[in-house]
């Protein structure tokens, strides 16, 4: 579908307003930037999330098998360095990723609605066990 885009898309910088529910149901409300940038060689995703006053960064390095398949490396401060890839259909980029010498591995679904707004959904196991979900709306600043 021509002129369909996603949000590894464009380069763009986008602010968070999340949601995070862990297994027992506590929610904790999260703020947070995401800046991507798309380069000729990879992708880069240099992203940070505010919680319960902790701040907790992803810095995702990202390079592309074809237009709906990419594959990323990224170190994140508080779970270590996540191996994983996206599939993108149309407007949709899906994720799954594990934690490097651990048993944590998640999903994510990225839903661009429009050229200013997506929404995020995702969950975050620990082997088979669940230790959070969570969902965010990201807003176009840049």
């Amino acid at each position: 579908m021509k002129g369909v885009t996603h949000l590894l898309s464009d380069s763009a910088e986008w602010m968070t307003n999340s949601e995070f529910v862990d297994k027992n149901g506590n929610i904790s409300n999260a703020i947070g930037e995401t800046k991507i940038e798309i380069g000729r060689e990879e992708i880069s995703n240099e992203s940070w999330v505010c919680i319960n006053g902790k701040k907790i960064c992803n810095c995702y390095r990202i390079s592309r098998e074809d237009e709906s398949r990419f594959n990323f490396e990224c170190e994140n401060t508080l779970l270590g360095k996540e191996i994983g890839e996206f599939k993108v259909d149309k407007n949709v980029v899906y994720s799954k990723f594990s934690v490097q010498n651990t048993k944590i591995n998640g999903f994510e679904v990225v839903i661009k609605n429009d050229e200013d707004e997506c929404y995020a959904y995702g969950s975050l196991f620990d082997g088979s066990e669940l230790v959070n979900h969570w969902r965010s709306v990201m807003v176009k600043i840049y």
